[in-house]
């Protein structure tokens, strides 16, 4: 799917939410979209699921990773969901009602899957949207003009919610930052 049409859809949703203040209530957008949210232990590789039934959608999240990735597990998933991507899911049947477990192959764990790269294009776009982005760089940039570019990563960072990882990545993307 085109950039273009991602942001069109995160932009939607955030409108559609009153999600305008950040961070971002990734919680609120799911509960919106009747999306349960459920954090379990899953083992440390695993982030999060997406489970679709006729009855109900679940969201399993890691409750042993840090409250930022967990923020944009949850926006990832979202991203599966309103992007209507779909692909195998299988569920542990031992723990069903506990946890679920997606399948995947080498190529979706290399980052080289279509729909895993644009479920996270949308999540960065949920969590880090462009025009707001923009505009807490440029007031970041007024208050302080020789900011170094990891106190401003770091500042962005916490402001939106987000791992220092994802707001360099996201600022790498969209052309604000060039890494060093």
């Amino acid at each position: 799917m085109q950039r273009r049409q991602i942001k069109l859809k995160a932009d939607e949703l955030r409108q559609k939410s009153g999600a305008s203040k950040l961070p971002i209530n990734v919680q609120a957008i799911a509960e919106l979209l009747g999306i349960k949210v459920s954090f379990q232990p899953f083992k440390p590789e695993l982030s999060g699921v997406l489970l679709k039934e006729e009855a109900r959608t679940i969201i399993g999240v890691n409750s042993a990773h840090a409250p930022t990735r967990q923020r944009f597990t949850i926006a990832h998933e979202i991203g599966h969901y309103v992007l209507a991507h779909k692909g195998e899911i299988f569920v542990d049947q031992t723990v069903r009602r506990q946890a679920v477990t997606i399948r995947r192959d080498d190529k979706s764990s290399l980052g080289t899957d279509s729909n895993e790269m644009d479920a996270n294009a949308f999540a960065a776009e949920l969590l880090m949207p462009e025009e707001l982005l923009s505009t807490a760089v440029q007031k970041h940039l007024k208050k302080v003009e020789d900011i170094d570019p990891e106190t401003l990563v770091s500042c962005l960072a916490r402001e939106f919610d987000v791992s220092p990882e994802a707001m360099q990545y996201r600022l790498t993307n969209l052309g604000m930052f060039i890494p060093q």
